[in-house]
């Protein structure tokens, strides 16, 4: 039988995977935040990268944490979204306009009621942890939006896109750092 605090103690290691995915969507935040003429191509592939990256890393996260996640099929879910959404941005880089904005709002719902439960179960389980829960908030308040209002100026849909980036990254990146304090936290004391 595995002891459930071992377990949790395992998944909470895995901080680094939260992380990843952090730091990606910061740097695609800024990538196109900063972008002096951000066509629709330039959107298209920071997008599908980000994507793509994201659902893999959510991937390893599943099957590294099976035994810590009483529902790891949910992550891997999530992640296998995010790798098709990633591969379809990139397959058609020249998607632009509306499709682009559909694209993204599509994932951008799905990845937040996904984030949204796994920051519930991570609240359960973590005590005060919001940090995924604000993270999958932002995330299904953001592809509402671009599905309730579109935008055809590239400008815009550049700085929502990389705004939204760069908080949902600061969200993971917070939400990495309480994992860690967890994992350091849950270590049993060296012998001395």
């Amino acid at each position: 039988m595995v002891d459930d605090s071992a377990v949790l103690i395992g998944f909470y290691e895995k901080w680094w995977m939260t992380a990843l995915r952090g730091a990606v969507a910061l740097v695609f935040g800024l990538t196109v935040f900063f972008w002096l003429d951000p066509g629709a191509a330039v959107l298209a592939v920071a997008f599908g990268v980000f994507a793509l990256v994201d659902g893999l890393v959510l991937g390893a996260v599943a099957v590294v944490g099976r035994d810590a996640l009483g529902q790891w099929w949910v992550v891997l879910a999530e992640g296998v979204v995010g790798m098709a959404v990633g591969v379809v941005a990139l397959a058609w880089p020249g998607l632009g306009g509306l499709g682009l904005l559909s694209l993204l709002a599509a994932w951008a719902v799905v990845t937040g009621v996904f984030e949204i439960e796994a920051g519930v179960r991570l609240r359960r389980l973590a005590g005060s942890d919001v940090s995924l829960f604000l993270a999958g908030g932002l995330s299904l308040l953001v592809g509402i939006a671009l599905i309730a209002v579109p935008k055809d100026d590239p400008l815009e849909v550049a700085w929502a896109i990389g705004l939204f980036g760069m908080v949902y990254g600061g969200l993971l990146l917070d939400a990495a750092g309480r994992l860690r304090r967890l994992a350091r936290a849950a270590r049993p004391a060296a012998p001395r």
